[in-house]
């Protein structure tokens, strides 16, 4: 098994990386995280791997961080999620943002991924909810301090209203803690007003 690569970056692009180890050139699919916390080409970097065996393939993963290696490893665990899509779900979350997502049990924001399903979302959060996410975060905190009901409501609210997901979740993460939905929302509001 490959679990880390040192080396020469020789290629970089939205597929991965190539990495001159030893004089062997490693390819390896990466996360869009990943491939913007590398360096230029022709600098040393590390990668943390995981190798994929298949009946018909041998396939490189790299990671940034270990961190997001061992979630890439958490979600490949869940069935119905391959390597590819797992992938896809960290380029477009970070470890904590899924971890926060399966805390509150956030169907909207993981059914956002690209190539993520609503039925697969669904299963994410049934089979990580409970269970330690240690792997992704070893405190993960929600954003807004809400917890699920009235973070996931104003934010639902929000949207429903026309503001876009990102936009509902940016003025809900400035939020401070509220005892109601309908609180959640007025803040939100206001602050989103102060920003145009």
């Amino acid at each position: 098994m490959i679990y880390r690569l040192r080396g020469t970056l020789v290629e970089k692009d939205t597929e991965g990386v190539v990495i001159d180890a030893g004089g062997v050139g490693y390819g390896a699919a990466a996360s869009l995280a990943t491939l913007r916390a590398l360096p230029s080409l022709g600098e040393e970097c590390v990668i943390h791997t995981r190798m994929v065996v298949r009946e018909d393939a041998m396939l490189l993963f790299g990671f940034a961080t270990r961190e997001e290696r061992m979630a890439f490893d958490v979600l490949t665990a869940v069935s119905k999620v391959g390597p590819k899509l797992a992938l896809s779900i960290l380029s477009s979350m970070s470890p904590r943002e899924i971890s926060e997502a399966v805390a509150r049990g956030d169907i909207v924001k993981l059914a956002s991924v690209p190539g993520l399903g609503r039925k697969t979302a669904e299963r994410l959060v049934l089979e990580l909810k409970g269970k330690s996410l240690a792997a992704f975060d070893p405190e993960p905190t929600v954003a807004g301090g809400g917890g699920g009901g009235p973070y996931i409501e104003a934010r639902d609210a929000l949207t429903a209203l026309g503001y876009r997901l990102e936009e509902a979740e940016k003025a809900l993460g400035d939020v401070p803690p509220q005892d109601s939905v309908e609180n959640y929302i007025k803040e939100a509001l206001r602050r989103i007003g102060s920003r145009r």
